[in-house]
């Protein structure tokens, strides 16, 4: 063991010392005494009342040394009148004497503190070679994983793992290969040389050396000594056998910096070599059994993926309704711990589900037969209300007699969930845009996000010009039929773009592009069905009477706005809500006859596809400055 320094201090907690010298202190009056250590540093000191003596080793009236293994560690030293009196110095040589114990026992905690971290260093060894070595079944890798090992748990300069070759002859084969080493360039070969005139000896008696290069000297060549031993001065050597023979030895290697190794070095690295060639000899073994392995791993992995297959749970009662058994499907679902469940009631082992088993259990119970294809829908604790689709049949023994209930459940909240998402979606958006986009959002429902996204879109307005004036003058019967006809015309431009048709807004259309799904040409949609709605108005202007020649006005903007659904919880429109919004509905309501008027962002995406024209800055209505107009006429 390591020789320690010792002192009082480190030797002695204070605080029981000062205990000890106040249970002291009655016994002698007019006597100050403390403990000192070597260095004079007085760790503890009691005084009598009155006293002002500074105590120290040199100057008291008594010196007891304290005295261990021939080392001097500290003294009791002790001064004052009372140290006349006749029974003084009896009890200072108890108190003496009892503090020597004390050490005593503190020296002996040390010893067995330091004794313990050997043996914990050996243990952890155990354990670590039984996690990485011994659990290698590539006998390529092992040497590596031993010198890592060795590297960690023995200081050394560097080392080297030997194997015999794999002639068949093993008693005649003599050749011993490096195949793993560690440490500063040169030094795993410099060791080998080193050490080699020594193999044969080795290799003849199979047990652990340490050798010194000094002992290896008269072995070897003074010039290869030489150029070797400024590296190497200390070697471990220790065999790597299997079962029955020697497969090889592990070197360390330490230069002239470090001490040379020790007994302990050589018992740890024994272990570990002990291991490692069980281990290699097990990696050889598994090479012959391996196409064995492979036929049960694969009949393994078959039967693993059948049980993976199976994703409904299984929870089977006894006859007293505890819990016996459960799946991890089980668990899955219903969120519980098979360990916390195990043997439980199952009114009180299935939160929120329990309750609802019972009228299905006396069920089966009285008819003595099977409940199938029982949907259930409880409030689970940890995951809220699920669907569950249940299956109870009677458990029979040998003897048919009824033992206990399975209850076999699939999971059905997703497709529950699923159904009713896409009838929302189809619901909330078969109104506005062609049946295509529809399924486009029902393909994939997270697509669209209803409650409001702040997204980019194109708002379309589109209002019939006179109609107000028209309808004054017309029966309402024909003033609707007229108003149909031009709003299917508006209605049809849009959609055959892709556009969300929002809503009617009187003799107005209002539409959206880029939402609910991503268009990158939603201006261009927007300006195209513009361009159709006067197309397809000029042709209906000759199949209607001329009384009945109507046209519409319309605003095109583009930026950003609120996308969802807006309303309350049983009302709600899919729409857009923002400036831009706003703005679309005030350019049409200054475009004229057949014009088109678009703001400055639209404009300028879609300004190479487009025939326009600047119609200079226009005050809208809500805005404090005013805007930057354009009109399209046609596409290029």
């Amino acid at each position: 063991m390591e020789q320690i320094s010792l002192s009082v201090r480190r030797l002695i907690n204070r605080r029981v010392a000062m205990k000890y010298l106040q249970q002291f202190a009655p016994l002698l009056p007019e006597v100050a005494f403390a403990l000192v250590d070597n260095d004079g540093h007085r760790v503890v000191e009691v005084r009598y009342e009155g006293s002002n003596e500074t105590l120290s080793r040199d100057g008291a009236d008594l010196n007891l040394p304290l005295v261990f293994a021939e080392q001097t560690v500290g003294a009791l030293v002790a001064s004052g009148p009372g140290l006349a009196y006749a029974n003084a110095r009896t009890a200072l040589e108890s108190l003496h004497h009892s503090l020597m114990l004390i050490m005593e026992r503190a020296i002996e905690s040390r010893s067995l503190a330091q004794e313990t971290l050997e043996r914990y260093r050996e243990i952890n060894l155990l354990y670590n070679i039984g996690e990485t070595i011994s659990a290698s079944l590539d006998p390529d890798e092992i040497p590596d994983l031993v010198m890592a090992e060795a590297a960690r748990i023995i200081r050394a300069d560097g080392g080297v793992v030997l194997l015999l070759g794999k002639e068949a002859d093993w008693d005649k084969s003599r050749e011993l290969i490096a195949r793993s080493g560690f440490g500063d360039k040169g030094f795993p070969m410099a060791l080998h040389r080193v050490v080699e005139p020594m193999l044969p000896q080795a290799l003849e008696s199979g047990i652990a050396y340490i050798w010194t290069v000094d002992q290896i000297v008269s072995q070897r060549s003074v010039q290869i000594i030489a150029r070797t031993s400024s590296l190497v001065d200390s070697i471990l050597l220790t065999p790597l056998k299997g079962r029955e023979r020697l497969l090889g030895f592990v070197l360390l290697g330490r230069g002239k910096e470090l001490s040379v190794f020790t007994a302990d070095d050589e018992k740890l690295l024994t272990a570990l070599a002990s291991q490692a060639g069980i281990a290699m000899e097990n990696a050889q073994l598994f090479a012959d059994v391996k196409s064995q392995r492979d036929a049960i791993a694969a009949m393994k992995n078959y039967m693993d993926n059948i049980f993976a297959s199976i994703a409904s749970g299984v929870i089977t009662t006894d006859e007293r309704d505890h819990v016996t058994t459960i799946n991890r499907a089980a668990e899955r679902i219903l969120l519980v711990s098979a360990d916390e469940i195990m043997g439980q009631p199952y009114l009180h082992a299935l939160p929120g589900m329990g309750v609802k088993l019972t009228p299905l259990l006396r069920k089966v119970r009285e008819n003595d037969n099977s409940v199938v294809g029982y949907e259930l829908e409880p409030i689970l604790p940890k995951r809220g209300q699920v669907m569950l689709r249940l299956n109870l049949s009677p458990l029979k023994d040998n003897h048919e007699i009824t033992t206990g209930i399975a209850i076999v459940m699939d999971d059905l909240t997703e497709q529950h969930q699923l159904k009713l998402q896409v009838r929302q979606i189809r619901q909330t958006f078969e109104q506005y845009v062609v049946p295509r986009v529809v399924e486009q959002l029902l393909s994939d429902p997270n697509s669209v996000r209803l409650g409001g996204v702040r997204h980019k879109v194109t708002v379309l307005f589109s209002d019939i010009r006179g109609f107000t004036s028209f309808s004054e003058k017309r029966e309402p019967e024909e003033s609707v039929e007229v108003l149909n006809h031009y709003l299917t015309l508006a209605a049809e431009a849009i959609l055959a773009e892709e556009g969300t048709l929002d809503k009617f807004l009187g003799d107005g259309v209002m539409a959206i592009y880029n939402a609910p799904l991503t268009q990158e040409d939603h201006v261009l949609r927007a300006v195209r069905s513009a361009l159709a709605i006067r197309d397809a108005i000029a042709g209906a202007h000759k199949v209607l009477p001329e009384e009945a020649h109507l046209s519409f006005g319309v605003g095109i903007t583009t930026g950003y706005a609120v996308i969802g659904s807006i309303g309350s919880t049983k009302i709600r429109n899919y729409t857009a809500i923002g400036d831009s919004v706003n703005m679309a509905s005030r350019l049409q309501s200054h475009a004229k006859e057949g014009e088109i008027l678009l703001n400055l962002e639209a404009y300028e995406v879609v300004r190479d596809l487009v025939i326009g024209r600047e119609l200079g800055y226009i005050q809208l209505k809500g805005h404090s400055e005013p805007d930057l107009v354009f009109q399209v006429l046609d596409l290029k």
